[in-house]
């Protein structure tokens, strides 16, 4: 434990210089300070810490080599809207702020690719990219804060991630930090070979806790010249899952496709636009119904309308309700891609949370079925779920959030009983339970329970081979020790 910050800043001030040192985190997230839980699963707990802003990539080294050689745990953190407690200083030391490594080093527009610093901003990635008719398809609610390096680190999935994967499957390569401070460039522009072990895989589902992902080459795509977007309503959840087979199994590929239960679907996409007493609100009979799916193509007009048409004939087949209404649609589209996934305001101390386990597509009405009944159990009240749905593999990501008063620690002690009895449910349905955002401290306790020990002991291994001082992100993922 550090006992001394003064020294520790003096130090680190010497490394670069003193406006890149500070007692607090250079960058805050509204998205997670207002919103967003930080005392459950004691992600909250911290010891001193000093936070440093490399702005160099030679400084980014040195501070390395220091923490290294001193034995002083390092965390690294990016835009800070992780969910999991993955960048807080639980153990004290230094947190490396990612932040002032914000630059796009290179762009190849021919092949679609992108060489950036992995603390710019994933809106600030595209703004660049726009400038080239290019863009980086990863689009989450915290795309205003988020990092590339946080994105790519925590399994990032968005709006997009149906058609091209999580934040992770678009990085072709990238430069590490070894916990000893040495660079290494791992990868290239293609993504399969057997040249050497797959380390892009498993340093990028690593959380930090391996190295530091200093700058990454990600596959980008052209600004699609359409996109159309459509919304049918479903009377019950089952009905909704099928339809997703049913797209697929006839050639269709959506760039997304959202299963959302009429409640996330009302606090997230209606009603930051719409007063729920509204006759367009009112005439899609929400009360009757149980899902609502989202879909979206994009590409050549032509082709984009004929995809929806046909889409829209085989999910009325299914008996969906098409939404017809274009304000409506754009309105959802745009608290989707525009709005930060968060609902309003409902007291000074509400606040949501969200685990963010990964199932199969098949098992997604039994895990709506489990969502109601453990919420009901806990006592705390639903915000709703949303199942983005990941093609080819027909699996999907799920963000189960309740609302409850982080002042309570009875409603705190609630969430956590919720989020355990789950976690165990999902990993019977053949799920994961930590699938994007990271795990960090608030599943490593339930998870070190549910892995089998045999797998543990290979991750020691790994964990050690690359980090033998145990100083990177102590205590997530793997954890020894109760904090």
């Amino acid at each position: 434990m550090i006992t001394n910050t003064d020294n520790l800043k003096r130090d680190l001030a010497s490394l670069v210089g003193a406006e890149n040192v500070s007692s607090n985190f250079f960058k805050f997230s509204e998205y997670c300070l207002m919103h967003v839980s930080q005392k459950v699963f004691g992600i909250n707990k911290v010891q001193p810490f000093v936070v440093v802003r490399p702005v160099t990539v030679d400084q980014l080294v040195e501070v390395v080599k220091f923490s290294y050689r001193n034995k002083i745990p390092l965390y690294v953190r990016g835009g800070g809207t992780g969910y999991s407690g993955g960048a807080n200083p639980t153990f004290g030391g230094i947190v490396l702020e990612m932040t002032g490594l914000n630059k796009v080093l290179k762009v190849d527009k021919i092949g679609g690719y992108v060489t950036c610093q992995a603390g710019i901003s994933v809106v600030a990635l595209n703004s660049e990219l726009k400038k080239f008719g290019l863009w980086w398809p990863h689009d989450p609610g915290s795309r205003e804060w988020a990092t590339v390096g946080g994105a790519i680190s925590t399994l990032g999935v968005g709006t997009f991630s149906t058609r091209y994967g999580y934040a992770p499957n678009m990085v072709a390569s990238l430069t590490l930090v070894t916990p000893e401070g040495t660079l290494v460039k791992l990868g290239s522009k293609v993504r399969h070979h057997t040249t050497m072990y797959n380390l892009i895989e498993t340093i990028t589902s690593a959380e930090g806790t391996l190295g530091v992902i200093v700058d990454a080459t990600l596959k980008v795509y052209k600004i699609p010249p359409s996109r159309k977007v459509g919304i049918a309503l479903f009377d019950d959840f089952d009905s909704t899952v099928s339809s997703c087979y049913e797209l697929v199994s006839n050639g269709l590929y959506p760039e997304s496709l959202m299963i959302e239960d009429v409640l996330r679907f009302v606090s997230e996409g209606l009603s930051p636009f719409f007063d729920l007493e509204d006759e367009r609100v009112r005439s899609l009979n929400l009360d009757t119904k149980e899902a609502a799916l989202i879909y979206s193509y994009a590409g050549e007009p032509t082709i984009v309308d004929f995809e929806l048409r046909k889409t829209e004939e085989l999910l009325k087949d299914k008996k969906a309700n098409i939404v017809k209404d274009l304000d409506i649609i754009n309105a959802y589209w745009k608290s989707k891609t525009e709005l930060p996934s968060w609902p309003k305001e409902e007291g000074i101390n509400i606040k949501i949370h969200s685990f963010v386990p990964a199932i199969p597509l098949s098992e997604a009405s039994k895990f709506n079925r489990v969502y109601k009944q453990l919420a009901s159990e806990s006592g705390l009240s639903m915000t709703g779920a949303r199942y983005y749905v990941i093609l080819p593999s027909m699996e999907c990501t799920v963000s189960p959030s309740l609302a409850f008063n982080d002042d309570d620690p009875k409603q705190i002690e609630a969430y956590e009983s919720f989020t355990t009895k789950f976690s165990k449910a999902v990993q019977e349905m053949g799920g994961a339970p930590s699938s994007t955002l990271g795990m960090g401290i608030r599943l490593a306790k339930v998870l070190r329970e549910l892995t089998d020990q045999n797998e543990l002991e290979i991750m020691w291994k790994v964990k050690k081979a690359f980090d033998p001082n145990e100083t990177f992100n102590p205590g997530r993922k793997l954890m020894r020790d109760e904090i």
